[in-house]
């Protein structure tokens, strides 16, 4: 194949340059670039497009896109665009992405199994180069069985598929132990000498939910503590109010554990409303430690949010090694603030006391 010469001032590729490259005529090689259902030989429309990459042609993406039939782009599948964890996984996808020139497009689910399937179904379509899925499952959901299938397909396309918790399909996993976030915070609280602890559920019947009111429920019974006192919940910050609510009409607990930094707000600010003293009669922690997290003082266990996203995008790029068989899990750990402190036998009321 010949170079053809480059036309206009500037060297600016044109359609003509792409033409005279692949031997074609000026129409044919509009008919391939613009995708019309004209018919044309596969043989000749091969030429053409990888004449247009060759040249750097201005449309030089999607000519690549549909030499290689996958695009540069990552979709990230995210339970919820306004909740901060899923916003820093985002951020974390995106600032790697762009470095290599890939395009991040991010699927909000509301966390819906069917919609996420929908948007895993759209990314395939399109060849994503990857598919980043970022939320938890719903075990008894009856859409599960539809997402394995999508997996599947995936493993068997060029497209790279990541998980950012284990969802039970045939996928590198980069993920936190979710089960072990809640017991490490919850054995905090308790070496703090608290031991009437709360714990403020996830949204019911999310796999990360689960998970974590297992680690809650483990710790305390490791310590010979009662693991009953819980509440139901969510992520969001009128669960965590709701939940607080019901602590004020009752004997207060002597620590409260919420299932993430936005429900512990929840929980903080109504307590405080209530009179309560925090941290003097009830410590209040999080979960992720959040961008707000610092403005609250709220001790928090602080998950690696921006280094899943940043894994993940390295992963589906090729700058990480690992993939496609590997299983991560990221370390967290726990932030001490002013929401939290060693009990006062003198000021705390109505706490049970070990010992």
């Amino acid at each position: 194949m010949s170079r053809a010469r480059r036309s206009g001032t500037g060297g600016k590729v044109s359609l003509a340059d792409v033409a005279a490259c692949a031997n074609v005529s000026l129409a044919t090689a509009s008919r391939v670039m613009s995708g019309a259902t004209y018919p044309v030989a596969a043989a000749t429309r091969e030429r053409v497009l990888q004449a247009a990459t060759d040249l750097s042609y201005a449309p030089n993406l999607i000519a690549r896109a549909l030499v290689r039939r996958m695009t540069n782009t990552i979709g990230v599948v995210i339970g919820d665009i306004t909740d901060s964890y899923f916003a820093e996984i985002a951020r974390g996808v995106e600032d790697q992405a762009y470095r290599r020139d890939f395009l991040t497009i991010i699927c909000n689910t509301d966390r819906s199994p069917a919609v996420e399937n929908a948007y895993f179904r759209l990314l395939l379509d399109h060849h994503a180069a990857g598919i980043i899925i970022a939320g938890g499952a719903f075990p008894q959901a009856p859409e599960n069985e539809a997402f394995r299938e999508l997996a599947k397909e995936a493993s068997r396309s060029a497209t790279r598929l990541v998980m950012l918790t284990d969802r039970d399909v045939e996928a590198p996993v980069i993920s936190v132990d979710d089960r072990m976030v809640t017991m490490d915070l919850t054995r905090y609280l308790i070496g703090l000498g608290h031991r009437r602890i709360a714990y403020v559920e996830g949204l019911t019947g999310l796999s990360t939910s689960l998970r974590r009111g297992e680690g809650f429920a483990r710790a305390m019974t490791e310590a010979g503590l009662d693991a009953s006192l819980r509440y139901p919940g969510g992520f969001g910050i009128e669960p965590g109010r709701a939940a607080a609510a019901l602590m004020l009409r009752n004997e207060l607990p002597d620590a409260v554990i919420a299932a993430s930094d936005e429900a512990a707000f929840g929980v903080l600010t109504t307590l405080q409303q209530g009179g309560v003293e925090i941290p003097r009669q009830v410590s209040v922690a999080g979960i992720d430690d959040n961008r707000h997290a610092q403005l609250f003082n709220l001790t928090t266990m602080r998950l690696p949010t921006y280094d899943l996203g940043a894994m993940a995008a390295k992963w589906v790029i090729g700058d990480e090694p690992g993939a496609p068989d590997s299983r991560v899990t990221l370390p967290c750990r726990v932030i001490p603030r002013g929401t939290t402190s060693w009990i006062s036998t003198a000021d705390r009321k109505g706490a049970l006391r070990a010992g």
